[in-house]
């Protein structure tokens, strides 16, 4: 029984990722999210870099070119490096923390089905979709994940209050 579950659940899961590279709306959607997210990124680091730049001004104020140089260069250095690096830290802290409700809410059966059904949805309707709201199909996958993943969390906290 076991091996026949695998088998079929093999069988659809590669059937779909079949039909999602198949998939010209998917395919230009996924392109569309990460091309932003990659912008988003991009514009970030210019202004952390604009405002490491703003903080090295202060070096302008040294009568020595040469340790106003350094000092310009360490600040623009220490900005930047504690912009980046908070916020790296805090997407990694909001990873973990997602990863942990998962784990504590949601990692079963119930929530495989859910991502499987949900991704096969957005996959073969996805044209059907984009006509009736422009959304980016990815988003709206991970957008159906969080609800989900909120509701999960909500209807756990309410059965153990009431036990």
């Amino acid at each position: 029984f076991q091996t026949t579950l695998f088998l079929l659940a093999w069988y659809s899961l590669t059937t779909t990722l079949f039909q999602a590279v198949q998939s010209d709306v998917l395919l230009s959607d996924c392109k569309s999210f990460f091309h932003d997210a990659a912008s988003f990124i991009q514009t970030f680091i210019g202004w952390t870099i604009d405002a490491g730049q703003s903080v090295a001004q202060i070096s302008t104020k040294i009568p020595n070119a040469f340790i106003a140089g350094i000092i310009y260069w360490l600040l623009l250095i220490l900005v930047v490096g504690i912009y980046v690096a908070g916020t790296g830290i805090l997407a990694i802290l909001i990873e973990i923390k997602i990863i942990e409700l998962y784990k504590k809410n949601c990692w079963d059966v119930i929530t495989l089905l859910m991502i499987l059904t949900s991704a096969v949805v957005i996959i073969y309707f996805g044209e059907s979709i984009k006509k009736v709201m422009p959304i980016n199909l990815l988003f709206l996958l991970l957008f159906i994940q969080g609800i989900y993943l909120g509701i999960r969390c909500y209807l756990n906290t309410l059965y153990w209050t009431n036990r």
